[in-house]
């Protein structure tokens, strides 16, 4: 990489003005989510609802009622998602790691439909408990075969047994399903979908994706450390070991709410830390909260194309998302060889 190049990602004034034409974007995107979808409502009637957000009508229950949640949702999830794959990649040091590629957001999603096998009506204080301990279970399994003792290549052992248990998971998941009858019960969950989220799950849910949001903005200080020589960051005092758990539990936090509120979500947390390091390169204080606003963006506006491209009908978002970025991360790896 040549030194203009390097300069070019990461001083300073470039990195604010991606940052505020990023913010521009996610602000055109939650003015066109409230405004579009199977009703068209005009710009005064957008504005007039959000302004007496109280007033019922039918206009109002769509807008504050289901799509600002919705909005909301979209955000958090888009975040929490985006930071969780670059926490991930910066404590396995492996570029294509990510909590869906890693069998996480499938462990968690598999810890969901059991949540609905044994509690007919499950809280949502349980189904995220249920996630959370799916996720953590997932996450011991995956690394646990990957870094054995006497194993080598831990980086492809680590991203076949991903793909192993993301497999397993999802396969286990979908017997239980069908066996007990739970398809219109979870669709909504297994094909990664906004439809459902409403105030209460958002009111319960999200301060669990805040909390793993400014903890990961808090030890992003840690971030750069981890990915120094392991000599230079334990010269500069870093326990490298309980920093990787921590961080690992934040990915968990995050993975696991996320999964909760939306289901199973895939690439999201490989695609958007890659194009974020194409404006910042291993500087995790202005690279994670980039992350985290190109992550909410990203969701808005799929989330938007999902409700408009058969419209008054839902598209799968997981679909959409998989035909998005399974395509741009290819193109994304075939430009970092030519580099």
């Amino acid at each position: 990489m040549t030194t203009s190049k390097f300069y070019f990602q990461t001083r300073p004034n470039h990195f604010w003005l991606v940052f505020f034409i990023s913010l521009i974007s996610l602000g055109l995107g939650s003015y066109a989510s409230l405004r579009f979808g199977a009703i068209r409502y005009s710009h005064q009637e957008v504005i007039t609802i959000l302004a007496q957000p109280f007033l019922e009508s039918q206009a109002q229950n769509i807008i504050i009622d289901s799509r600002f949640p919705r909005l909301i949702a979209a955000c958090l999830v888009g975040a929490g998602l985006a930071t969780s794959g670059l926490i991930t990649q910066a404590v396995t040091r492996n570029p294509i790691s990510d909590p869906g590629l890693l069998g996480i957001n499938a462990g968690a999603g598999l810890a969901l439909v059991l949540a609905y096998l044994l509690i007919k009506k499950p809280h949502y204080s349980f189904i995220l408990l249920f996630c959370l301990i799916g996720a953590s279970l997932a996450a011991l399994f995956v690394f646990g075969l990957a870094y054995q003792k006497k194993a080598s290549n831990h980086q492809i052992r680590l991203i076949l047994a991903g793909a192993m248990m993301t497999t397993l998971f999802s396969a286990i998941g979908q017997v239980i399903t069908i066996t007990n009858r739970l398809s219109t019960t979870i669709i909504g969950w297994q094909s990664g979908g906004l439809v459902a989220v409403n105030w209460s799950m958002i009111t319960f849910i999200a301060p669990f994706i805040l909390f793993g949001l400014g903890s990961a903005l808090f030890f992003s200080h840690q971030l750069n450390l981890l990915n120094l020589e392991k000599s230079l960051s334990q010269a500069l005092g870093q326990n490298i070991r309980r920093t990787q758990l921590l961080l690992l539990a934040i990915v968990l936090l995050l993975s696991a709410s996320s999964v909760a509120l939306v289901g199973n979500l895939a690439f999201i947390g490989l695609l958007i830390p890659h194009l974020a390091k194409l404006v910042i390169r291993q500087h995790y204080q202005q690279l994670l909260p980039l992350t985290m606003l190109w992550g909410a963006s990203f969701m808005v506006w799929i989330d938007l194309l999902c409700r408009m491209i058969n419209s008054p009908y839902e598209t799968s978002l997981n679909a959409v998302v998989s035909l998005i970025s399974l395509p741009s991360f290819l193109i994304l790896i075939r430009k970092e060889q030519n580099l």
